[in-house]
Order: structure tokens, then sequence, then C-alpha cells
């Protein structure tokens, strides 16, 4: 569930853009902080495994090729694989490095904004099967807890929306924050994990 909720909060901007007309309910921190989610299973949880051989190739290689435009296009040579990092991926986007149709590109820049969660949150890569398909995605500790960073860039270049590599990082960083203290809590009341 924490999953979905976190899913539906990444994409609500976009959600909003494609149907403008039809209204949304909000809630405010507060309103949302105190929300009774239901505690159903889903009918088809989806399949969480380690990232296939063939997964984590592609990876490699979208890593590579995306340093390796960094340093051709900003000449920067290396990367922290931190926050520090942020500024790169703005510079990308403010100078019109990567055009606004490549796909592929832009997901290599959501592999590296990827990394930076894995060693700001200690996030592990999986592979997710769901009924829509295999997704990469990061996996926090033994939990249901997701985030997908891989199309967070290609998903909004594509709507038209604009890139603000550090609001991004922010709200993402306020959702782990949200969905780690909610593990704490279930923990605490001897729960388990989600």
């Amino acid at each position: 569930m924490i999953r979905i909720l976190f899913t539906l909060l990444l994409m609500l901007p976009l959600l909003a853009m494609a149907a403008e007309d039809v209204p949304v309910q909000t809630l405010t921190e507060e309103e949302l902080e105190s929300f009774e989610f239901s505690e159903q299973e889903d009918e088809n949880p989806p399949e969480i495994e380690e990232l296939s051989v063939g997964q984590r190739y592609i990876l490699s290689t979208q890593r590579r090729e995306i340093k390796e435009l960094i340093a051709r296009e900003l000449g920067i040579m290396s990367l922290r694989g931190d926050a520090s990092d942020l500024p790169t991926i703005q510079r990308l986007y403010d100078r019109k490095v990567l055009r606004e149709d490549d796909v592929r590109e832009w997901q290599a820049v959501g592999v590296l904004f990827g990394d930076i969660l894995v060693e700001e949150y200690d996030f592990e890569w999986v592979s997710y099967e769901d009924d829509l398909g295999v997704s990469k995605a990061l996996r926090w500790r033994d939990t249901n807890n997701f985030v997908f960073p891989v199309t967070v860039f290609s998903k909004r270049i594509q709507f038209g929306q604009d890139i603000d590599a550090e609001a991004i990082y922010d709200k993402i960083k306020g959702d782990i924050e949200r969905f780690i203290a909610y593990e704490q809590r279930r923990r605490e009341l001897g729960l388990g994990s989600s």
C-alpha cells in the first residue's frame, strides 16, 4: 500500500496536468499524517527480485554513457555519487545538453539520480514486476517501500515540466523520510515491515 501511495505521490503532478478538469482531493501534511490507510493485501503483489545480469549491464551502460556525456559537454570528469551531484544534473537541463525527445539519455540521468538515493539512504536496486511490466526500482531495506528514479526526469520532460533537480530531490527526500518514520512506528508497535 505504501508503495502505491509513494508512486502516486511522485506521479500526482503529471496526473494533474493530464486531467486538469478532474477535481483532485488534496490533503495537508497534517491530514496526511493522520490519514488511515487500509492494510489490504494487493490482489497481485509485485514480484521483487535481484537485478538480472542484463538489468545490471543496462544500468552500468547508462551510467557510463551519461558520465561520458557530462565529461564531454560540461567538462566534469568525475561525480561523487551523492547529493553534491545534483547541480551537475541541473546543468544538463539548463544548458539543454540533452534533447527533450531523448528518453534513453534522460533515463540515464534518472539512473545517476537513483545512485544518489542509494548513497544517501541505503537503498538497493531491484527488479520490480507488476501488472504493468518490469521496472528497475530502488527498495528501502527489506520493506515494500520503492522509488522509481529511472523515469523521474524523462516523464517530466515528456509532459513539458521544467526540471529542478534540487526540488525533485527534496520532494523525494521528504517522502523517503516519511516512509522511514512510518516503518519505524510499525517496528515500535511490533507490526514488522510493510
